[in-house]
C-alpha cells in the first residue's frame, strides 16, 4: 500500500498524545512473569505491541484484549512456551526483552523477527545480558539475529555496562534483574539516564520490585514481580509528525493533555533546540504559527530515532544545518539516514550524508515525487510531512502501512488537521 499526499495550505486544529509504546511493551513483558491478573489501561494499539502480546502468548500467558483494556494472566518465574521461537516481529525492543524472557525458559528458543529486525546488529544486547548470566548468542557471525537462547542461571552483583551499549537494551537487562539471588547493582552511565530507564524503574515499582536510583547507581532488589494493574503515560513525541506538519505550513496547532506526558519537558525542550517557538501551559503545547526557523548545529545523540523529522525541519530553515551525533539512526528499522537523504534529494533538497552527520541547505524548494518509505514507519511519516508543503503529489510507496507500528492513527489523525493525506492500493 502506498500513501499518497497532497499539498496542504495548513495543519491546524489539536492533538494529543499516544500512550507509550515502550510502556506497553515493557509492561506486557512484566504481566508474563507476574503469578496472577494483570490489566494495562489504554494501551497503546499498534502493531509493534500486538506482535509482543502475542509472543506473551506463545511463552503461556493468557490474554484477553479490548481497545481500552489488556488483561493479561502471568506464569510467574519461569515462563512456559508452548513452542520454541518467539517472533518480535519488527519491533527491536520487542526482540530485545523476548531474549530476557526467553533466558528463564527451560527449554532452548530461538528468537527471531522479520528481514528489518534480522539485520540490525545488537551485540551490545548480547554483552549486556550475557552479564547477568544469560546464555545468548547470535546464528551469525555479525552479531545480527536470530538469537539463540539457553536456559540461564541470572546472576547479579555489581555490574559496569561497556560505554558503547545501546540504549534502548537497558530495559531487557533491567527485567531479569531482580530474578537474581544477590539483587543487582548498575553502574549509571549518562547515557542511560533516558526516558524509557525512567518508565522500565516506574513499571517494575507497580510490580512489587524495589528499585533504587542514585546519581551514579541503579541498584534492584531481588523479589518476585506481582501483578499491576497500569495505565501506561502518554508520549508528547507522538506528536512530532503533527508538529513538523504545522511548522511546514506555518501553521498554529495545539498540543492536549501534556500535563499526563512524563516526557513532555524533554519533547519541548528538544523541538526549541531545533529551532522551534512554543507557548507552554500546565495543559498544553502550543507549535506558533508563521514560524522562521534559522540553520543551526545540534546533536541528536539522545534522541537518533527522530532524525527522519529533524531532517524534514531543517528544509525549512534558513541557511545551513547540521544534525550531529546520528549514527544509531543507521540501525533503525532501516537505515533512516540513508533514507532520508535518497528520499529528500529527491524531492529537491540539498542534502549530504557525512556519516555521523547530515548536512542540508535550506530553505529546500520541495517537489512532489515517488519516494522510498523503505517500510519504516518513522521515514514514511517524515516523508509523508514533508510532502505537505511540497509542489505537486507525493507518493510514499514500500508498504507504508508500517504507519500502523507506531502510528495507528497517522492518516486519520492528519486529515482531522486539514491534511491532503490518504491511502492508495
Amino acid at each position: 500500500m502506498d500513501l499518497e499526499i497532497e499539498p496542504t495550505q495548513e495543519i491546524t486544529g489539536k492533538t494529543r498524545p499516544s500512550p507509550s509504546k515502550f510502556t506497553t511493551q515493557f509492561a506486557t513483558a512484566v504481566a508474563l512473569l507476574a503469578e496472577g491478573k494483570s490489566v494495562l489501561n489504554t494501551p497503546l494499539l499498534a502493531d509493534d505491541t500486538r506482535s509482543l502480546i502475542k509472543a506473551i502468548d506463545g511463552m503461556g500467558a493468557t490474554t484477553k484484549r479490548s481497545k481500552k483494556r489488556w488483561s493479561i494472566w502471568g506464569t510467574g518465574n519461569p515462563p512456559h512456551p508452548t513452542g520454541q521461537v518467539a517472533d518480535s516481529k519488527k519491533s527491536i525492543v520487542g526482540l530485545s526483552l523476548l531474549t530476557s524472557l526467553s533466558a528463564l525458559a527451560s527449554r532452548v528458543m530461538v528468537v527471531t523477527g522479520k528481514s528489518q529486525v534480522r539485520s540490525i546488529p545488537v551485540p551490545s544486547l548480547l554483552r549486556a545480558l550475557q552479564k547477568l548470566g544469560v546464555d545468548a548468542h547470535s546464528t551469525k557471525s555479525d552479531d545480527t539475529p536470530p538469537l539463540v537462547v539457553f536456559e540461564s542461571e541470572i546472576e547479579g552483583g555489581k555490574i559496569d555496562l561497556p560505554d558503547d551499549t545501546d540504549p534502548r537494551f537497558l530495559p531487557a537487562f533491567l527485567l531479569i534483574t531482580p530474578l537474581t539471588e544477590e539483587g543487582t547493582e548498575l553502574k549509571l552511565r549518562p547515557q542511560f539516564k533516558t526516558g524509557t530507564t525512567h518508565e522500565s524503574v516506574e513499571v517494575m515499582r507497580k510490580g512489587g520490585i524495589d528499585v533504587s536510583i542514585t546519581e551514579r547507581r541503579l541498584k534492584v532488589t531481588p523479589g518476585q514481580y506481582e501483578p499491576l494493574e497500569i495505565t501506561p503515560p502518554l508520549n508528547a513525541f507522538s506528536t512530532l509528525p503533527y508538529a513538523l506538519g504545522a511548522i511546514l505550513t506555518g501553521s498554529e496547532l495545539r498540543i492536549s493533555k501534556v500535563s499526563k506526558s512524563e516526557n513532555v519537558e524533554e519533547f519541548t525542550s528538544l523541538l526549541e533546540k531545533m529551532g522551534v517557538e512554543l507557548k507552554k501551559t500546565s495543559r498544553s503545547v502550543w507549535i506558533k504559527p508563521d514560524q522562521e526557523i534559522t540553520s543551526r548545529r545540534y546533536s541528536l545523540e539522545e534522541h537518533p530515532e527522530v532524525l527522519p523529522f529533524a531532517a524534514v525541519l531543517a528544509c525549512a530553515a534558513q541557511g545551513t544545518t547540521r544534525i550531529i551525533n546520528i549514527q544509531k539512526a543507521r540501525h533503525m528499522k532501516s537505515d533512516q539516514i540513508s533514507a532520508m537523504v535518497k528520499g529528500l534529494r529527491k524531492m529537491g533538497a540539498q542534502i549530504k550524508d557525512e556519516g555521523d552527520e547530515v548536512v542540508l541547505d535550506g530553505p529546500a524548494d520541495l517537489k512532489g515525487a515517488e519516494v522510498d518509505g523503505r517500510e519504516d514507519d518513522a521515514v514514511v511519516a517524515a516523508l509523508a510531512v514533508a510532502g505537505l508543503a511540497a509542489d505537486g503529489k507525493t507518493i510514499v510507496k514500500n508498504r507504508a502501512e508500517t504507519l500502523r507500528e507506531s502510528y495507528p492513527r497517522f492518516v486519520s489523525n492528519f486529515q482531522s488537521l486539514g491534511g491532503n493525506i490518504s491511502y492508495r492500493s
